[in-house]
């Protein structure tokens, strides 16, 4: 068959992260810890490929600098762990936290229309997409506080400068970056519909 009745299959996440990172790597020197078995370590790659995969390319590219010298064992030629990626990659860009039910599912509960009844709801997002964790003790409560009436300031602000027609475009783009971070909060509270998906795609 010629060349023009091959159909071309587009790159799928898991073989973008394979290519820039997973492959490269490789080829620098990585290799299967030697206490870890093939299976174990083929499934490492997958679920590897599968976390790292809402990175973009220049993101990718970056850890794999970063990851370059964290080889482990005797000759520093074994894989990194995940425990040792993934902060590297949060540090990076954030995983999004419509990527990860368990802690989204936050949201999802109780808290999540609490929140929105607070107000604090899109500060609550942020540390939770930040940390990884909700709120845990009365620290993290207060700077969710703060943080909400700092949102609720600049909405209040740079919203009158709209209606009066002299905002700026860092006004504009704030309340666009508001609005979008706060569409994907309520879209994690129970009930909200599923036909918007937010995810990054790459």
């Amino acid at each position: 068959m010629d060349s023009e009745g091959q159909t071309t299959k587009a790159e799928s996440k898991r073989d973008r992260v394979r290519r820039l990172l997973i492959e490269p790597l490789s080829a620098w020197g990585f290799r299967k810890p030697s206490n870890v078995s093939e299976e174990k370590h083929a499934k490492f790659l997958v679920d590897l490929a599968d976390g790292l995969s809402y990175l973009g390319d220049d993101q990718l590219e970056t850890l794999r600098e970063f990851l370059r010298t964290k080889g482990e064992g005797k000759d520093r030629r074994g894989w990194p762990r995940m425990a040792t990626i993934t902060p590297l990659a949060e540090a990076i860009a954030p995983r999004p936290l419509e990527e990860i039910p368990v802690i989204a599912s936050w949201f999802g509960s109780a808290r999540g229309p609490q929140a929105l009844e607070e107000g604090t709801l899109v500060a609550e997002f942020q540390f939770v997409s930040g940390l990884k964790r909700p709120p845990l003790h009365e620290g993290d409560w207060r700077r969710i506080r703060e943080r909400a009436a700092e949102h609720d300031s600049n909405r209040r602000v740079r919203g009158d400068r709209v209606r009066r027609g002299v905002a700026d475009q860092d006004d504009r783009q704030w309340l666009a970056w508001y609005a979008q971070l706060e569409a994907r909060a309520l879209a994690l509270l129970p009930g909200a519909g599923t036909e918007t998906d937010h995810r990054t795609t790459g």
